[in-house]
């Protein structure tokens, strides 16, 4: 069936109504949306005119608010169907899309009323009647008069009953104040229609009575509206709706909405059920009252990994004094002066006692048009960034962020920019401020507080009792809720969070053995998502186990497990930010766990290393990084961002002492063209310096296999294959006999590579305390060619020998050689065995001054160990004391723990403890990884 519309017998000759006909049947063919009647057919031929559309069998929306009004006088129960404000409020939210898409595709209604809305049999909703429609951006604006009272009585009757009144277009009742004198319409006064149509649909009556435009013109000043709640008290009106009808009906159009996409969005909001909010605080930045704490602070990053707060940020830190435990909204108005370039908010900042950073929680940046650097922070780690929702300065803007659940959403000027979903539960119940400058205004600053949506995830239940730490119950129904939705997200998360319930547990139980047990159920139940949809949960929660164990090793291992074995699974990126926000937090105190969550980024999440904050700590730790004699960098020349990445693993894992990873470095080395042979000589002086040589020997046979079936052994590369030969042949023979061949090499050999072999042979002959050696390769040293930092380290094993021969006279004349400010310099290698020399010659008491000078840090260089050892600042494992387990032994590296080693042995060899310089010896050799 098919309905057919054509202009009225009596009205045909009328050319107006004529072109207006045609008119509305061409602007609806042109919208296609379910809301919008659709077009078959436009007939157009003589006095003939006519459109074909579908039959819809139905109501329009005037017949059903008359009906319902109309039941409610009777005292008759409303059907929920046509009377009730859930039921209709669905069909003004289609009639709402169906605005805001014709508006986006530059057409305006100008005529939207209850009668030009068919409601089908089955609930659909049609807008008709777009005769009096118009393009945004047309300059015609009035359409011709109507015939004037000379005309028959009867027939101009018949037109004043049309819509088109007087020489402004539209229904007076639903006309905007502007539209009666005479300005243009625009999106607000559709939007103004909409509004007088929702007034109706929640009080069942007009919001104002008029009876003419004349006396409309004449009194729409004295127009006093009423809010629905008010007029319609017995129909339950909700807030949010009421809030909405009267936004939309503000006499001033700058006071209504922008656009209908924001009706929408509050609308589904009333039809979602998330929850109303209730203004819980008024707060003032002024008024000191309002804030728990408000200072000036100083905010330093990566402090384990350098050597100084290097990345350090004076801030003006603000934390409410009252706390909001629900679900959050914070609305401000602000305004950036010229010079701003941002401020931050606080969510979720925890109780004072809970605190171990003053600005943990979660920190919205919203940056100025001077940074564009709009971000979201979890204790300082950049979780979410969207540079392009920055604020214009010297605008005032509204700002709302809400915190509904497990999730953020931020809007700028009452539109949404982004939304947060956060895996684990997010704790904390003050808000606060962070300010870098104070050229910001900001103004009717308030946090509103809200309960849960009408209808509640199954999940909120359980959460409630986890957040009031009844462990027991939320454990119950968290694994009620897995086992009734297996399948599903619902089910998979309460398998999650049971498990977290009894890691907190066990964080929380008195006794060893309560929180073993607790551990162990934990892993069992992290264990049932195994295989499942959910699978990478399991990792997850492992790696929060052993994080609360302080295992740093096993958390990393249940990162990479999941990374290698589910890398497209999209629950990953929750595993990644994870990751990520660990590695910045243990950046702080941690530095070896620091070490490997940036080994694991590098090697496996190499598009996070992009990102401004993963960025700012790798170059940290490059720019603190001790200089390695035997590592040739030459990242910063490097143009292939993959290639420097690979260094940067290749450094990472020689320092965590990880030769597999090495190899794995070497094996994608090979692929590359042309082949970088000195990076890759770099990662098997690595394996070599770590006692791996055995892997190290595969290695040069896998790149002399690659360069000769690609035809590249060219004379340097082949050069450098000889040289690391001869440092492995140290290792496969003998020391004696690799300096005999590094004796006999010719001078094309002689540079950097030939420098790193040289030392290298030098500190294993003294290592092996074999003088003979050590001075067969003195003797032929040509020193000319050695670079400036390599000829001190020279000189440096020079001096070393001449303490294990006890020639105190030979090695000073060696230090007489430096200035006094390098030898005391705890920088220099020399300050060491300075202090040995003064040791022998001067007396204990002259060297415990100069060992004393040194500096308090928490990673000395390797150098300097000796002292730091000397004066009680580090102990070994052979000197702890017990209980001290987070002593400087548990978090060296093996490389300083082997130069520690050395230096001791040395030291007590030269005073004559020859037990103790003998032990540590025993103990140099014990510290490689052989593979």
């Amino acid at each position: 069936r098919i309905a057919l519309k054509r202009i009225r017998t009596d009205l045909v000759s009328h050319q107006q109504m004529h072109n207006r006909f045609l008119k509305e049947a061409r602007v609806t063919s042109q919208l296609t949306h379910p809301s919008i009647i659709a077009i078959y057919e436009i007939h157009d031929e003589r006095n003939l005119a006519f459109y074909t559309m579908p039959y819809v069998e139905g109501k329009t929306l005037k017949q059903m608010l008359k009906s319902a009004r109309i039941k409610e006088k009777q005292g008759e129960k409303l059907d929920h169907a046509e009377g009730s404000i859930p039921a209709i409020i669905r069909i003004f939210l289609s009639v709402c899309q169906a605005v805001a898409y014709a508006h986006s595709k530059g057409v305006l209604h100008r005529d939207l009323k209850p009668e030009n809305i068919i409601v089908g049999k089955y609930g659909e909703a049609l807008i008709l009647d777009w005769g009096l429609a118009k393009l945004i951006d047309s300059d015609r604006e009035k359409e011709p008069s109507l015939p004037t009272k000379n005309t028959d009585n009867e027939e101009f009757h018949n037109l004043r009953a049309l819509t088109n009144i007087g020489k402004v277009v539209g229904t007076i009742s639903y006309m905007a104040p502007e539209r009666a004198i005479g300005n243009p319409a625009t999106l607000q006064t559709d939007i103004y229609s909409l509004g007088v149509i929702l007034y109706q649909i929640l009080t069942l009556r007009y919001p104002f009575r008029r009876k003419s435009l004349k006396e409309f013109r004449q009194n729409h000043q004295k127009e006093h509206l009423y809010e629905p709640t008010a007029i319609a008290p017995h129909r339950d009106v909700p807030d949010i709706l009421s809030q909405i009808a009267m936004k939309c009906l503000s006499k001033d159009p700058l006071e209504r909405y922008k656009t209908v996409d924001e009706i929408l969005t509050h609308l589904e909001s009333y039809i979602e059920g998330r929850p109303e909010w209730f203004i819980a605080a008024h707060l003032d930045i002024h008024k000191k009252a309002d804030w728990e704490f408000q200072e000036n602070v100083l905010i330093a990053e990566h402090t384990a990994i350098t050597r100084g707060p290097e990345i350090s940020d004076w801030v003006n830190l603000m934390i409410s004094k009252e706390s909001f435990d629900q679900n959050t909204k914070i609305e401000a108005e602000l305004y950036f002066g010229a010079n701003s370039h941002g401020l931050g908010f606080l969510l979720s900042v925890p109780e004072a006692a809970d605190r171990i950073h003053l600005n943990d929680g979660y920190t919205l940046w919203l940056g100025s048009d001077l940074t564009s650097t709009t971000k979201l922070s979890r204790s300082t780690v950049e979780i979410l960034h969207a540079p392009e929702a920055y604020l214009q300065r010297n605008v005032w803007h509204r700002i709302r962020i809400e915190k509904v659940d497990n999730h953020i959403y931020y809007y700028l000027n009452d539109h949404l920019q982004f939304s947060y979903l956060e895996l684990l539960p997010i704790i904390g119940t003050h808000i606060g401020l962070l300010s870098r400058d104070g050229d910001f205004k900001i103004r009717d600053f308030k946090v509103s507080i809200g309960g849960h949506n009408i209808t509640i995830n199954c999940l909120a239940v359980p959460d409630a009792f986890l957040a009031h730490k009844d462990y027991v119950t939320a454990l119950s129904e968290y694994r009620r809720i897995g086992n009734s939705f297996p399948g599903r997200a619902e089910g998979r998360e309460a398998l999650f969070r049971a498990g977290i319930t009894l890691l907190e547990q066990a964080k929380t139980a008195n006794s060893p053995t309560q929180k073993e047990q607790f551990y162990e159920e934990t892993f069992t139940e992290f264990e049932k998502l195994h295989n499942s949809a959910g699978a990478p949960l399991e990792y997850l929660g492992k790696a929060l186990v052993y994080k609360s164990l302080n295992d740093y090793e096993e958390e990393v291992k249940c990162f990479e497990l999941a990374l290698r074995r589910y890398p497209q699974h999209p629950l990953l990126g929750a595993l990644k930010e994870q990751i990520i926000y660990r590695m910045h937090e243990n950046s702080r105190y941690l530095r070896r766990s620091t070490y490997k969550f940036m080994l694991l980024v590098a090697r496996l999440m190499p598009e996070a290393t992009t990102t401004a904050g993963v960025k700012n700590l790798f170059n940290s730790l490059n720019r603190h990084w001790e200089p390695l004699y035997f590592f040739e960098d030459e990242s910063h020349q490097m143009s292939d961002d993959k290639l420097k990445n690979l260094t940067f693993s290749m450094k990472l894992a020689f320092w965590l002492a990880k030769p597999y990873v090495l190899n794995e470095v070497i094996d994608e080395l090979l692929h590359f063209k042309p082949f970088p042979f000195r990076t890759a000589a770099n990662a098997v002086f690595c394996l070599i310096e770590l006692g791996s040589w055995q892997l190290a020997s595969k290695a040069v046979d896998k790149i002399i296999s690659t360069l000769e079936t690609n035809i590249e052994m060219h004379d340097e590369a082949n050069s450098s294959i000889q040289l690391l030969q001869i440092a492995l042949l140290a290792n496969q023979k003998s020391t004696l006999e690799a300096i005999e061949a590094a004796r006999i090499l010719p001078p094309q050999h002689f540079n950097k590579q030939y420098d790193r072999l040289i030392i290298y042979l030098m500190e294993k002959a003294l290592d092996e305390y074999d003088i003979e050696a050590f001075n067969k390769l003195t003797t032929v040293l040509p020193e000319s060619t050695l670079a400036p930092d390599n000829e001190l380290l020279a000189n440096c094993c020079k001096i070393w020998g001449a303490f294990i021969e006890k020639q105190w006279s030979k090695a000073g004349e060696i230090l007489e050689n430096y200035s006094l400010e390098i030898l005391t310099h705890e920088g220099s290698p020399l300050h060491f065995l300075y202090g040995c020399w003064l040791y022998m010659t001067e007396g204990p008491e002259i060297a415990s001054l100069h060992f004393g000078s040194i500096l308090d840090l928490t990673s000395p260089r390797s150098w300097a160990l000796f002292s730091h050892f000397y004066n009680g600042k580090i102990v070994t494992q052979e000197t702890q004391k017990i209980g001290t387990e987070q002593s400087w032994y548990n978090k060296a590296f093996l490389w300083e723990k082997k130069q520690l080693y050395r230096q001791m042995a040395l030291f007590y060899h030269c005073n004559g403890e020859d037990e103790k310089a003998l032990n540590y010896r025993r103990l140099v050799k014990d510290t490689i990884v052989d593979v």
